[in-house]
């Protein structure tokens, strides 16, 4: 599905947010000697998808409805079947993929700027070994 509008690319980025959370919870089940880390992975995840619901809400009258080209949602699948350190990792570039694509076509400049936050958080991350 293309992610030509405001709304949609928000959207899409709280639920890969909440679907991050989930995913992390289980990987923690699945990889205990990564727990710690990826409980606050689901933390920080459940914090983001919060922070981009309310810039969405509060930012959604000084929208002007421009178009957004060149995002899909097909280009951001995640799989998240395999809890492996190297499944993890390649999840993260996956996320960190759409906000260096997405973050740059927003234009209201404080919502741009949550999603440029969320890429700094993810970016931060050490890859799991």
């Amino acid at each position: 599905m293309a992610l030509n509008q405001y709304g949609a690319v928000m959207t899409f980025a709280i639920e890969l947010e909440a679907k991050l959370a989930e995913f992390y919870e289980q990987a923690a089940a699945a990889a205990p000697n990564h727990a710690d880390e990826l409980h606050s992975r689901a933390k920080a995840s459940k914090s983001r998808s919060q922070k981009i619901e309310q810039s969405r809400r509060e930012n959604v009258t000084e929208i002007t409805l421009e178009p957004i080209d060149d995002l899909d949602e097909a280009d951001y699948g995640l799989d998240l079947s395999q809890y492996t350190p190297s499944n993890i990792n390649a999840v993260e570039a996956v996320v960190q993929k759409f906000y260096i694509e997405a973050s740059p076509k927003i234009n209201v400049r404080e919502a741009r700027r949550v999603l440029e936050r969320c890429l700094k958080e993810h970016s931060k991350l050490d890859p799991l070994a």
